[in-house]
């Protein structure tokens, strides 16, 4: 498993891994995944942790599952870039909220 990702939870490492998988060309489009199961074991994580990361992959547009067939490689999946300019944008948000709040905190506590 990816071992860049220090900090990150177990499903997201994972799904970052098959996400590299895709980009490489190790995975292509079409490619049929192993199931909950497999993904479990290649990676060495809880089942419900790889169901987590597959879920987390087919919400991004990374996959497709098909009930009874099996999880398959998207062939136009969610720009990355795009999901990391939305997490950027909430970011800035939230450090501007904290400064708001230590400002109000710091006017606070110079009243007493």
């Amino acid at each position: 498993m990816e071992q860049g990702t220090p900090g990150l939870p177990a499903y997201q490492r994972v799904a970052e891994a098959i996400r590299n998988d895709i980009r490489s060309g190790t995975l292509a489009t079409g490619d049929k995944l192993p199931g909950n199961r497999g993904v479990a074991e290649k990676y060495g994580v809880a089942l419900g942790t790889a169901q987590k990361a597959l879920n987390a992959l087919e919400e991004q547009g990374w996959v497709t599952t098909t009930p009874s067939v099996g999880v398959f490689v998207n062939a136009n999946p969610e720009a990355p870039s795009s999901a990391n300019d939305d997490l950027a944008a909430a970011v800035a948000d939230l450090r501007s909220t904290v400064a708001d709040l230590a400002a109000r905190v710091e006017a606070l506590e110079n009243r007493e």
